[in-house]
């Protein structure tokens, strides 16, 4: 797993993408009551990113030598090349964000 993909879009989706969406729609309304509907979207959001997808995720499959502790030689070019990151984890990573941004935003507004 690219742990250094994960966490860059974490960042990006969880703070500034669903921080900004928070702050946006506080600042345009001034409502507790569409905070709680953000708070339920992102809501709806982890929960179908968490049951949306039946994909089976694996970090890095190994060859039977690699598995007990030999090297192998053999290298998938594919490895190397950079992936983006699926959309069910953007959109988890979006919906944590609304969840804590607008819980953040009705305690502090409260």
């Amino acid at each position: 797993m690219n742990w250094s993909l994960m966490r860059r879009c974490g960042l990006r989706y969880t703070l500034v993408y669903a921080g900004l969406t928070v702050a946006v729609v506080f600042a345009l309304t001034r409502s507790p009551v569409v905070l709680i509907g953000l708070f339920g979207l992102g809501l709806a959001s982890l929960v179908f990113a968490l049951g949306g997808s039946k994909k089976i995720r694996m970090g890095t499959a190994v060859t039977n030598a690699q598995s007990i502790g030999l090297r192998s030689t053999i290298a998938d070019p594919a490895d190397d090349r950079p992936t983006p990151l699926a959309n069910d984890i953007k959109l988890l990573f979006y919906g944590v964000g609304l969840v804590v941004f607008a819980t953040i935003t009705l305690v502090v507004t409260g």
